[in-house]
């Protein structure tokens, strides 16, 4: 029978699970950080006037000033989410961030329906 030092199996069991840990963050973090890529991308088109019209309950609508406010509204969101996870990964704040997120585009949504 061999003898293991308790310690020793804790020690290593604590390096694996930090190892794990980082390594499902990083691969969460860079996931996340795309996606957040993408939304200030098309955010921006859409603020910046590249995209001129948008479908709306399946109708091709002219995008207003009132939507380009919107949409750099979500643009500057989604980049102070970029900047947090970037930095650190605070799980609740990023559901906060990630809500204020769906908040502007259901404003934003709502600003096209008005004529």
């Amino acid at each position: 029978m061999v003898k293991v030092s308790v310690n020793r199996f804790v020690e290593r069991r604590i390096q694996a699970t930090r190892r794990t840990v980082e390594t499902n963050t990083l691969k969460i973090r860079r996931k996340a950080l795309k996606n957040l890529k993408e939304i200030f991308e098309a955010a921006s088109k859409m603020a910046g006037g590249e995209i001129k019209h948008q479908r709306i309950d399946g109708k091709m609508v002219p995008v207003r000033l009132q939507q380009r406010w919107a949409w750099l509204e979500i643009a500057k969101c989604a980049a102070y989410t970029i900047k947090d996870i970037a930095s650190n990964i605070n799980e609740e704040k990023i559901y906060a961030q990630l809500n204020e997120l769906e908040r502007l585009l259901k404003d934003a949504k709502k600003a096209g329906k008005r004529r």
